[in-house]
């Protein structure tokens, strides 16, 4: 079976974007990333990624591709995945002080599909740094 790497995107820092809004503190950061994870569960990633949109660093056209690429994968491998009916909490891991790392699983009628929330803490306060999801449930044994 070939691997499909649905969406991996991480931001440079050269592609810092000043108005990002930012988290207080990670049990905001995890909130935001329950909120998102709640909306993807339900099959409705517009409202996922939206949700998110004020908090990440990459630049709009960044954000687009990945929000079009997202539903583009989902649209495609439907029936492989099934249809989605939740998502659990996996792990929390801090790099250091400064980087955070958020995993779920989405859970589809088939299998289930790791998502990674990537924060960085500026001096303003937590902003995410990148977020991917794929369909290598191996990932989330990587923890």
């Amino acid at each position: 079976m070939t691997r499909i790497v649905l969406v991996a995107l991480f931001s440079a820092l050269t592609s810092f974007n000043a108005l990002a809004d930012t988290l207080k503190s990670e049990q905001e950061a995890k909130q935001l990333s329950e909120k998102a994870m709640a909306q993807a569960a339900k099959g409705d990633f517009s409202a996922a990624f939206e949700t998110i949109k004020p908090y990440v660093v990459f630049p709009e056209s960044e954000f687009q591709t990945m929000v079009l690429q997202s539903k583009s994968q989902r649209e495609q491998f439907g029936a492989r995945f099934g249809k989605s009916v939740g998502y659990e909490f996996i792990s929390e891991k801090k790099a250091g002080e400064s980087v955070l790392r958020l995993t779920y699983i989405e859970k589809t009628e088939k299998t289930a599909l790791p998502w990674m929330f990537i924060y960085y803490k500026t001096q303003s306060g937590w902003i995410l740094n990148g977020i991917f999801w794929n369909d290598r449930i191996l990932n989330v044994f990587d923890q």
